[in-house]
């Protein structure tokens, strides 16, 4: 039986360029508030160290991830590198909402655009990035990249990236995604400037904590 809207949780889901700090507000946002948590997605490739089952990912087979896709248990999937797909698993999703559980995760457009159409009304997107426009933005993002030791021709694709995919998708969304500034310095300011948002939702759903 689908929950009640008030007690019914919703999808916060994080959508910038690769190096705006999307995954460290994320880990901050988990530790500091109850009820929320991370959206896992399924993936075939194994399991790094550190990484466990269900917490990371759900770390699956080819063959079980196809069969998953061609069943439509996936809202949406992606080949992320060449023989490594990601997607995301419709059930895992649904019984977190039906349960109460508000989930937030950094993922790519393609799987934000799925996400907003099969959840209307469910999912709260923001757009984080490191400044006002993408020509200011772009070197502070290979910076940062560069700097954490990403390889520089992984870098380039990622910036390609922003340029091509994240940044329209800002543009055109604009007016109803909120926008984040994650500036070298602010991040604590992001966190906190999230996690009102996400306190606010909660209220409208009627849910104080």
């Amino acid at each position: 039986m689908r929950a009640s809207e008030k007690q019914r949780g919703f999808l916060v889901v994080l959508v910038g360029p690769g190096g705006a700090g999307k995954n460290a507000i994320l880990d901050a946002l988990i530790q500091r508030m109850g009820g929320l948590q991370k959206l896992v997605t399924a993936t075939t490739r194994a399991p790094r160290a550190g990484e466990s089952e269900g917490r990371d990912h759900y770390f699956v087979t080819r063959e079980q991830f196809e069969q998953w896709r061609d069943e439509g248990r996936l809202l949406e999937h992606t080949e992320v590198t060449p023989g490594k797909f990601y997607g995301i698993v419709r059930e895992k999703v649904d019984a977190a909402l039906n349960n109460g559980i508000d989930l937030i995760g950094d993922i790519e457009v393609h799987g934000a655009e799925a996400l907003m159409a099969a959840y209307p009304g469910d999912v709260v997107p923001i757009f984080v990035t490191v400044a006002d426009t993408p020509e200011a933005a772009l070197p502070i993002l290979r910076q940062r990249m560069l700097q954490r030791g990403d390889d520089a021709e992984l870098v380039q694709q990622r910036l390609n990236s922003a340029l091509d995919i994240e940044f329209p998708f800002a543009e055109r969304t604009a007016g109803s995604v909120q926008v984040i500034i994650n500036s070298d310095g602010q991040m604590e300011n992001s966190i906190r400037h999230i996690q009102t948002i996400i306190l606010r939702e909660r209220e409208r759903h009627g849910r104080l904590s």
